[in-house]
């Protein structure tokens, strides 16, 4: 029955679990019609809830959006580390970390469109969200080719160039049909020009 709150005795997980279920919801809700088209009482319907259990776990749609980005743990996932093979040639590293990162970003394609979509428009409640998903990249990549690619002497500016790069990426496969795993492939190719010309 839509709109009557669920339970524990319905066989359904706990109240986070809940919460979880809503971020879910409103992420692809939100990705597909922008926060401004995500009225709280669509995203109450698609979640089969009332409108005060959405209010119930967040106060307002910003409080929301800001949670359906931030409780991604983008900062621990960044933090995880990754195979690549230090015996490998520089520019097979320097590959393989730019399409690991590439393929890890295509997993969150749905937090990019939003972040992206409402930051191009100035959503409040996105603007201190992206700016601190990108404070987390730009370090996380660094740390990453100093690990992985000690003989880079610069690993600042690799690092801005290769978060560039992903953007340009993402832009591409906004705009265009082509595969995303050409995408990625093409875009390591200037990188790489760039880095070991």
């Amino acid at each position: 029955m839509p709109g009557r709150p669920l339970s524990v005795d319905d066989g359904v997980a706990t109240r986070q679990n809940q919460r979880d279920h809503i971020l879910d919801v409103a992420l692809r809700l939100m990705s597909q019609r922008g926060a401004k088209g995500t009225s709280m009482r669509r995203l109450a319907a698609a979640c089969d809830l009332q409108v005060a259990a959405i209010y119930h776990y967040f106060e307002s749609k910003d409080a929301l959006l800001a949670a359906v980005v931030a409780e991604r743990h983008y900062g621990t996932r960044m933090a995880e580390s990754f195979p690549i093979d230090p015996a490998a040639p520089p520019e097979d590293r320097l590959t393989t970390l730019f399409l690991h990162v590439w393929n890890g970003a295509l997993e969150e394609q749905a937090i990019w469109r939003l972040v992206l979509g409402e930051g191009m428009q100035g959503e409040p409640a996105v603007m201190s969200v992206g700016r601190d998903l990108l404070d987390l990249i730009e370090p996380a990549t660094t740390g990453w080719i100093r690990q992985f690619l000690p003989e880079v002497a610069d690993p600042e500016a690799v690092a801005h160039l290769m978060v560039g790069q992903l953007l340009v990426g993402f832009v591409r496969a906004v705009f265009s049909d082509d595969d995303p795993t050409t995408i990625g492939a093409d875009c390591v190719v200037p990188l790489l020009g760039v880095v070991f010309s």
